[in-house]
C-alpha cells in the first residue's frame, strides 16, 4: 500500500512544460523551455553527425571531430576557450554518439551571452590544429585498449558487431585504435564540412531566460551558420540469424559474461511503449523483473540479470546480459532463453498494472531539474514525440492493452533465433544449444 501511494503522489507532480519552436533563416530549429526555478540557462546543440557518419576505415572520425571543436577556434587557443567558461563558473562540453553529435553548455542567467558566442565559435570557426590531433588519438586510443580488459566491454562491442554486421552501427562511437590511428587533419575537416551546418540541427535551451531575447540573441550569433553538404549513410535491415549464431571470446577469467539478443526497434519505432512496457517485466525493472527473479532470486546464478533495448535512429538492439560462474554459463542462458520464450506468451494483467505505476509515477522525475528537461526536449524533437508529450504520457501508457503488450513481444522476442556472445573461459560443447552456430 506504500510503496502505491508514493507512486500516486509522484504522478501527482507531473506538471505541464511548455515547450517554444522557432526556426532561424538558415533552418536551425531552436526548441526553447523558460524555466525561472534557479539562475541558470542551458544549451544543447544537437547535430546530426553521430559516429553512424564514419566512413568505413575511419571508425572514430566523428568522435575526434567533435573533440577537435573544443580544441582551438579561429579566435581561441583550446587553453583560451577552457579559461573563458571556467572563469565564470560554467562548463562547455562535446558529446557524441551514434546518431548525433554537438555540444553542451551550462552557465549563470549573466553569462548566457557568453555561453552562445564560445559556441559559436566552435561550430562555425573551428580551428582543427593538427599539433592537437595527435594527442587526442593517444588519448581516444588509451581509452579504447584500457576498455579491452574489462569483459562487458569487450562482449558489448562483439555484440554489436554480430548483430549490425557490416553497417554504420557496428561500432562504438569512439572506433577502434587501428581506425582512430589512420585519421588525419583533412579527414576531420572533411567530415566537419559535409556534416555541420544548420540545416537539419536544433539547440535545446532550458532555464533563466527571456524567450524573445534568446531568439534575437541565436539569430545573430548563428544566422549566418553556412549549410553542410550532408551525404547519408547507407543502413541495410538486420535480419535474425538462423540457426542461432554465438561467439566465445576467450579470457582467463572465473566468471562468464553473456550476451543475447537481437535486432530491436529504432527510436521512432510506433509501439516503442509497448515494448518496453514489456521488457520492463522481463528484465528491465532490475531486481524484480522475471528474469532477475529466476536467474538471481530463484536459481542464484548471478548477482545482476536483465535486459533493455538500444535504440537509434536508423536500428536498435535487444539485450539480456547475465554475468555468472563459468560453470553456470550454459544453466543461466538456457534460464534466459526460456524467460524470453514464456512472456511471448503469457503475461499477467497484475504485471502490466504493476509496470503502469511504475512509469506513470515515475514520470515526473524524468524531467525534475534543467539538465533532464532539455535531454527530454531533444528526445521529443528527435522521437517526434510531439510538444503535448508531457500532457498525454500518463493516458499514452494507461492506454496500453494486453494485445499491444503481447504483440510486442511477439515481435522483437525470438527464443529460438538469437545473438550470444560469451566472455569468458568456456568451450562451445559447453553450451548445450541444438543447432547453433559457433564463430571464430
Amino acid at each position: 500500500m506504500r510503496k502505491l501511494l508514493i507512486l500516486f503522489t509522484l504522478a501527482l507532480l507531473a506538471r505541464a512544460v511548455e515547450i517554444r519552436k522557432d526556426t532561424l533563416a538558415n533552418g536551425l530549429l531552436v526548441l526553447s523551455i523558460e524555466e525561472h526555478k534557479l539562475p541558470e540557462v542551458l544549451v544543447r546543440f544537437m547535430i546530426p553527425a553521430g559516429s553512424s557518419f564514419d566512413p568505413a576505415g575511419r571508425e572514430g572520425l566523428a568522435n575526434l571531430t567533435n573533440q577537435m571543436l573544443i580544441r582551438g577556434t579561429k579566435n581561441y587557443s583550446g587553453d583560451a576557450l577552457a579559461d573563458a567558461i571556467e572563469s565564470v563558473g560554467g562548463d562547455l562540453s562535446p558529446f557524441c554518439d551514434e546518431d548525433n553529435a554537438g555540444l553542451s553548455g551550462r552557465v549563470l542567467t549573466p553569462d548566457l551571452e557568453r555561453l552562445i558566442k564560445l559556441i559559436k565559435e566552435c561550430l562555425i570557426y573551428p580551428g582543427f590544429d593538427s599539433t592537437k590531433l595527435a594527442p587526442l588519438k593517444r588519448e581516444i586510443v588509451s581509452n579504447i585498449k584500457a576498455a579491452e580488459d574489462d569483459p562487458y566491454e569487450v562482449g558489448s562491442i562483439a555484440f554489436r558487431q554480430m548483430a549490425f554486421g557490416a553497417d554504420p552501427y557496428r561500432h562504438d562511437p569512439s572506433g577502434y585504435d587501428s581506425t582512430v590511428n589512420k585519421v588525419n587533419v583533412s579527414d576531420v575537416r572533411d567530415f566537419y564540412r559535409f556534416l555541420y551546418g544548420p540545416e537539419k540541427s536544433f539547440v535545446v535551451c532550458v532555464g533563466d531566460f527571456v524567450h524573445d531575447s534568446l531568439i534575437t540573441m541565436l539569430r545573430r550569433e548563428f544566422g549566418d551558420w553556412p549549410a553542410a553538404r550532408r551525404p547519408l549513410p547507407d543502413f541495410p535491415q538486420y535480419p535474425l540469424p538462423e540457426p542461432p549464431v554465438g561467439r566465445i571470446i576467450q579470457r582467463d577469467i572465473s566468471q562468464a559474461y553473456i550476451f543475447l539478443g537481437y535486432p530491436g526497434p529504432a527510436l521512432r519505432a510506433a509501439d516503442w511503449n509497448a515494448a518496453r512496457l514489456m521488457n520492463y517485466i522481463l528484465g528491465g525493472s532490475g531486481l524484480t523483473s522475471r528474469i532477475s527473479n529466476s536467474i538471481r532470486e530463484e536459481q542464484g546464478l548471478a548477482y545482476d540479470a536483465r535486459s533493455s533495448f538500444y535504440r537509434f535512429a536508423n536500428g536498435g538492439l535487444f539485450i539480456a546480459a547475465v554475468q555468472t560462474k563459468k560453470e553456470m554459463a550454459n544453466q543461466a542462458i538456457q534460464s534466459l532463453i526460456k524467460e524470453i520464450g514464456l512472456i511471448k506468451d503469457d503475461v499477467t494483467a497484475d504485471e502490466i498494472a504493476w509496470a503502469k505505476k511504475y512509469f506513470i509515477g515515475h514520470f515526473p522525475l524524468t524531467y525534475d531539474t534543467y539538465g533532464e528537461l532539455t535531454a527530454v526536449a531533444a528526445q521529443i524533437q528527435i522521437e517526434n514525440l510531439g510538444f503535448d508529450y508531457f500532457e498525454r504520457y500518463e493516458n499514452r501508457i494507461n492506454g496500453l492493452s494486453f494485445d499491444q503488450i503481447r504483440a510486442a513481444a511477439q515481435k522483437y522476442l525470438h527464443p529460438g533465433s538469437f545473438y550470444l556472445v560469451i566472455v569468458g573461459d568456456i568451450k562451445p560443447e559447453d553450451i548445450k544449444i541444438d543447432g547453433i552456430r559457433w564463430l571464430d
